[in-house]
């Protein structure tokens, strides 16, 4: 339904995962016609509501993303939500393990190899790892899980993120999954640009 400059869609428990699977449609409809979009649940806008459902958190970004217009701006707010998730994630899940700076694979392979993924073969340390601490916000990064892990079953999908799944194109996710040890402003820019630069 349509209301002056804004799409209103009214969210219920059988609708919710119809309208995520449709995300792409409603964010072309938005922008094709300059509208916002409300959403809401049970009378209520969603990002009004402090509920812990997972489609309800989906729809609440979802909608943040849509009413941002400009591209810029709509790329950086995604980046940064995708980075908070993970960043809570590493942090509650801590599959890798680290002890004295050494990751469960490498201790695992009697290596005293230090730093997991910030430093490897041919490539040497990242160049923004400072005393131990990442100084930058690289969502490639932050994604990324070992074969070792792997092994033991843990593994990130990017598309597990409905931000991700359904605001950029193939070539934008394989920027955003392969851009290692890139800052997040020249992430954003080659998203910008649609063009991927192999690191």
């Amino acid at each position: 339904m349509r209301d002056n400059d804004n799409l209103v869609i009214s969210l219920n428990k059988t609708n919710i995962k119809y309208y995520i699977k449709n995300t792409r449609k409603i964010k072309k409809y938005c922008d094709n016609r300059n509208l916002n979009l409300k959403l809401f649940y049970d009378n209520k806008l969603v990002s009004e509501i402090n509920n812990e459902d997972a489609d309800l958190k989906d729809m609440t970004t979802i909608m943040k993303a849509i009413n941002i217009k400009d591209k810029s701006e709509r790329f950086n707010y995604i980046y940064d939500m995708i980075c908070s998730v993970l960043d809570l994630k590493i942090k509650e899940e801590n599959y890798c393990e680290f002890k004295d700076n050494i990751c469960i694979r490498d201790r695992e392979n009697q290596c005293d190899h230090r730093n997991g993924c910030c430093e490897c073969n041919g490539r040497g340390l990242c160049q923004y790892l400072v005393n131990g601490k990442c100084q930058i916000n690289c969502i490639s990064c932050k994604l990324f899980t070992c074969k070792f892990l792997e092994n033991r079953g843990i593994k990130q999908n990017i598309n597990d993120h409905v931000l991700v799944k359904y605001f950029f194109s193939h070539k934008q996710i394989d920027i955003l999954k392969y851009s290692f040890w890139t800052p997040k402003e020249v992430i954003i820019e080659r998203l910008l640009k649609n063009k991927y630069v192999r690191p």
